[in-house]
């Protein structure tokens, strides 16, 4: 039956749409066909837009992403409330006066992705609260916030920055478990918690929120404190000459600067290891 690919799969609703991405992902299913349907027990997928002129334009990385998307949406439509991300409990935000606000970045919402046990879900509109660590979502419809339970969320992105699970407990150097931002990938690693406070206020003055931002560099699997170039530099003492050079040339201002001061810093030095 010309356009159309039948998936003999389980009947579970969320292994069937696991099925389907791991076909996809693995290259035994083609997305590059013009109104492709793919139909297996109780849906029918449909890619009207994945045409053979853009998929000739277009690496083919990006057109399986396009198409696990495109999955991903209608298998979140279809399944509505009963999709595994919606079971998280209500979020009732604090009504306290204050300047500023608790989340990252926006006082409105961002959009990102969430591993959430194990699955990948795209395009989700997120706050990730800095006072208590926590994302929160729309429910599915749009009408309450959910707290996403710390333990099932295995990482996540808003825009450009990835946010991963970490247990302090269980590796040196870190103090707490929680989310970390991760800045720079690899051998070493440079991460950065993030948090909020409120502070209130005294007389007139009103309560406000206050962000703290603490700097991991992870070598050899353990985790240091760097809040200044000297740690850094402590720390990558093996290059330390071309390291000041770099420095200087480049004139990074670690007090003025200090995150994009140890990013770049430490990228220049996995560059020179490597």
């Amino acid at each position: 039956m010309d356009g159309y690919i039948f998936l003999k799969l389980p009947s579970n609703h969320y292994r069937n749409y696991l099925s389907l991405v791991d076909c996809l992902e693995c290259g035994e299913i083609s997305p590059e066909m013009n109104c492709c349907h793919i139909v297996f027990v109780g849906f029918i997928f449909q890619f009207s837009c994945l045409c053979p002129v853009r998929a000739q334009e277009s690496s083919d990385s990006l057109l399986h992403q396009e198409a696990i998307s495109g999955i991903h949406r209608i298998y979140l439509s279809e399944i509505g409330d009963n999709a595994q991300i919606y079971h998280g409990t209500e979020y009732i935000r604090n009504g306290q006066k204050a300047l500023g606000f608790p989340y990252y970045e926006s006082d409105s919402m961002l959009t990102g992705s969430v591993n959430y046990l194990g699955t990948e879900y795209l395009d989700m509109n997120l706050f990730y609260n800095l006072v208590t660590d926590e994302i929160i979502i729309p429910n599915f419809l749009h009408n309450a916030f959910i707290v996403l339970p710390p333990g099932k969320l295995y990482s996540f992105t808003l825009g450009t920055h990835r946010f991963i699970q970490i247990n302090g407990q269980q590796i040196a150097g870190l103090p707490l478990d929680g989310f970390y931002e991760q800045l720079v990938q690899g051998e070493p690693g440079l991460y950065a918690r993030r948090e909020k406070r409120l502070v209130s206020g005294t007389g007139s003055d009103e309560s406000k929120y206050i962000q703290y931002n603490t700097y991991y560099l992870r070598k050899s699997g353990l985790y240091y404190v760097v809040d200044d170039k000297k740690k850094l530099l402590d720390l990558l003492k093996d290059q330390n000459d071309l390291l000041k050079k770099y420095i200087r040339a480049n004139k990074l201002k670690f007090k003025k600067d200090l995150e994009s001061s140890l990013v770049l810093t430490t990228i220049y030095y996995s560059r020179l290891k490597h």
